[in-house]
């Protein structure tokens, strides 16, 4: 009699239970492979953000032989950068939740002359990793030059680079898209005037990150 009412009962929790998983996987799905349109600023000389979330940074690259930043006093060495920047130039970083769109657009307009990709870790991405994580660079030029680090996180595992080398993109086309939570960086000549801010939330294709 006891297993006769137990044991369907238990059938029962177990059915309801992989069904709230499967509708859950599909929930998280549809959220994170959305790809809004985005209403592109139509303004001349302006920098546009490449990916939705938080600025977590904003920090100056320095001109060297091998190009620099300085986060907390310490040193950091950017080689992969040399030969694509010349002078100061302004580096926004940009922590992608997991809720966040993770699609990523070209902050100008120009021809994407390198492309450069790099294995490396899998840190959490909301920290300094623009040397120690798995990377991806587009170096686009326009009426400016602005290059696009896309980094994997913890739980990233993928990133989609849908550009080649010598294509010509429109301001907030398409660029790429990393899985899951992750860090974007867009790279600008300093002499261009920021418009945002650290804490502030951006959206890829939208937000003005900055005037030439």
């Amino acid at each position: 009699m006891f297993l006769t009412f137990v044991v369907p009962q238990f059938k029962r929790n177990v059915a309801v239970f992989l069904s709230l998983i499967i509708i859950g996987l599909v929930v998280f799905s549809i959220v994170f492979y959305r790809d809004p349109e985005r209403s592109i600023p139509f303004e001349k000389d302006i920098i546009i953000s490449p990916a939705d979330g938080k600025v977590i940074s904003i920090d100056v690259v320095k001109d060297g032989e091998i190009p620099f930043t300085i986060k907390n006093g310490e040193i950091i060495y950017l080689p992969e950068l040399k030969g694509s920047i010349e002078g100061n130039f302004t580096m926004v970083s940009i922590f992608m939740g997991l809720l966040d769109v993770h699609v990523n657009r070209a902050p100008i307009s120009g021809r994407v002359i390198d492309i450069i990709y790099i294995e490396g870790g899998h840190s959490p991405a909301f920290g300094n990793v623009i040397t120690e994580n798995e990377r991806n660079i587009v170096v686009i030029d326009g009426d400016t030059r602005a290059v696009t680090v896309q980094i994997a996180g913890t739980v990233a595992r993928r990133i989609d680079c849908y550009v080649n080398e010598g294509q010509t993109l429109g301001r907030g086309d398409k660029i790429g898209r990393i899985k899951l939570g992750s860090q974007v960086v867009v790279i600008y000549p300093s002499s261009s005037l920021t418009r945002i801010k650290v804490g502030e939330k951006v959206k890829a294709g939208e937000t003005i990150i900055a005037e030439i």
